[in-house]
């Protein structure tokens, strides 16, 4: 629905418009979906009968679904705010007659995180890159400072970063988020020095209750306060108010799109870099000894004792055991370079032919996942051949192309991620062995490696790495399975309950039910909460503060 029916729908919902701003309203095209009329509207407009039809029409029909397939909505109202003031304006006007308002992001969150049957944006006319006023800086001479739309997708901002010499200092193995949906749900990459992607963040632009726009930054914040002018540097019809707090820039970085719908952020990027990958496969005992790479870890020592260590290093594994009764993992060591590597392209990643079987898997996803269903017994062959697949002694690129796990990312996949204290890691991943054992029984099976990655703690108060050093574990498998969300729900259902894990707030099929839950894993939950308070008057509630129970205002 276009942003002006969005506008006059709420505005008839209202009754404030009046019959010559519906005259002049746009041509409004029939999709030939039923829904039920305004009647309130009807009955005190006779006149604009006919407009309010066919904007009722429009309204409500247009049903929006996540890229799993796990969530699906019909909102009310569907809008692509393509400004700061239209932003502005609808947040202001759904405020003012108590709709609830959430932005998507790109779609690639399993749980309802996104979602509401009320207003429903979505991010694709705010994606591009913004002049950042250097005057208003404490050191306007900052040279590595990038202020971008929130929609903006990371491949388009890897892009530009790109173009002018700088580079995310991290990211995921995935480009097609948004950059406001990556921070609001502590999205990550690898390595201890590394945390979530919004800790790349230094200063954020939102729209919160009434339609007003805030800037948010830590108490020793990017602004000058002296220099600062108050108003949008885009539209200086827009008043924004600068808080420099560090309790609300933690609580609205990652604050799952319920504090307000973010405008810009300001990123602190890194100059560009490449990385050299190296993969190669390991056994559990290997990995688990005492003086091994993981004991070395939990010890706060480089990985490796006998040769340099790299600043990105991953594990991923089949949780069944091999013919020689251990279990393969597969090591993705990354090493940075700010000197130019040679830029493979991406057919020469791993063994011969893995790009084009990875590419297979995403158009054949449903028929294999039948076969594993029916023939439970080749997942474990399969899952060894993924691995063996994936071994390459050297493999070089600019850093977000190696970052990018590539074309496997569009497989017909869901996936959930559990992030743990780091200390935990070897007792969870082998909890997570006979986990995988007991659904086998079941046959609900694995269809795809588990992954893990280390994470630098965050300041972010609800982000999952709050607070303590994290390993991360992502646990993936074919949509199509029948047994799929029943392996992934039992998984984080042990997890939560054996070692108090902290699910993704993206990368989870809903697994939290209550506050009392989400008070266990986050010691500063409180302090997120009042600020969620502070900023949101009901109108940033949804499905997942429903869920939470800490909706302002709930639906019954």
């Amino acid at each position: 629905m276009s942003e002006r029916i969005f506008w006059i729908c709420l505005r008839l919902w209202s009754d404030s418009i009046s019959a010559d701003e519906a005259n002049n309203a746009d041509i409004l095209i029939f999709q030939g979906k039923k829904m039920q009329l305004l009647q309130s509207v009807v009955h005190s407009r006779p006149r604009l009968l006919a407009l309010t039809a066919m904007i009722t029409l429009l309204s409500g029909c247009d049903e929006w679904e996540n890229w799993a397939k796990t969530e699906k909505v019909t909102p009310q109202y569907r809008a692509q705010p393509a400004s700061a003031k239209e932003l502005t304006n609808y947040i202001s006007t759904a405020s003012s007659n108590s709709k609830r308002v959430r932005m998507t992001g790109s779609g690639h969150s399993a749980s309802d995180i996104t979602i509401t049957n009320e207003v429903l944006f979505t991010p694709e006319k705010l994606n591009q890159p913004l002049t950042l006023d250097r005057t208003r800086l404490k050191n306007p001479a900052e040279a590595r400072l990038v202020r971008v739309q929130s929609g903006i997708r990371i491949k388009d901002l890897n892009d530009y970063l790109d173009k002018n010499g700088l580079a995310l200092q991290n990211m995921g193995g995935f480009d097609g988020q948004t950059i406001a949906g990556v921070m609001m749900t502590a999205t990550h990459g690898s390595g201890l020095n590394y945390g979530p992607i919004a800790d790349q963040a230094v200063s954020l632009q939102m729209v919160v209750e009434g339609g007003r726009m805030v800037q948010i930054e830590p108490t020793n914040g990017i602004t000058n306060p002296a220099t600062w002018r108050g108003r949008l540097e885009e539209d200086s019809n827009i008043p924004v108010e600068l808080i420099q707090n560090d309790d609300a820039f933690n609580a609205a970085r990652v604050s799952i799109g319920s504090m307000g719908v973010v405008y810009s952020v300001v990123l602190r990027a890194d100059q560009k870099f490449w990385l050299r990958e190296v993969r190669r496969k390991a056994s559990w005992s290997e990995l688990k000894a005492a003086g091994g790479p993981i004991d070395r870890l939990l010890q706060g020592l480089p990985v490796y004792a006998d040769r340099p260590s790299p600043e990105h290093w991953e594990l991923q594994y089949s949780p069944y055991l091999n013919s020689q009764g251990d279990h393969t993992f597969l090591i993705s060591e990354r090493y940075r370079s700010y000197t130019p590597l040679p830029e493979q392209a991406s057919s020469e990643r791993g063994q011969p032919g893995t790009d084009f079987a990875s590419g297979l898997v995403t158009v054949l996803g449903q028929p294999i996942a039948w076969i594993v269903d029916t023939f439970p017994e080749l997942a474990k062959p399969i899952l060894e051949q993924a691995l063996s697949a994936e071994v390459d002694d050297n493999y070089t690129n600019v850093s977000y192309k190696v970052f990018n796990i590539g074309v496997v990312n569009d497989a017909p996949a869901i996936a959930v991620e559990e992030a743990f204290d780091f200390t935990k890691t070897i007792a969870a991943i082998e909890r997570s062995f006979t986990v995988a054992d007991a659904e086998f029984a079941k046959g609900n099976v694995h269809s795809s490696p588990i992954a893990i990655r280390f994470v630098k703690q965050s300041d972010g108060l609800i982000a999952m790495q709050q607070g303590r050093n994290t390993m991360m574990m992502e646990l993936i498998g074919l949509r199509d399975s029948k047994g799929i969300k029943p392996l992934l729900s039992t998984h984080q259902r042990i997890y939560f309950t054996e070692f108090q894990a902290r699910p993704h707030w993206g990368l989870d099929l809903n697994s939290l039910t209550s506050e009392a839950q989400v008070r266990s894993l986050y010691p500063k939950w409180d302090i997120w909460k009042t600020q969620y308070r502070r900023f949101n008057g009901g109108t940033f509630d949804g499905k997942v503060t429903d869920r939470l129970g800490i909706s302002v205002r709930p639906r019954t």
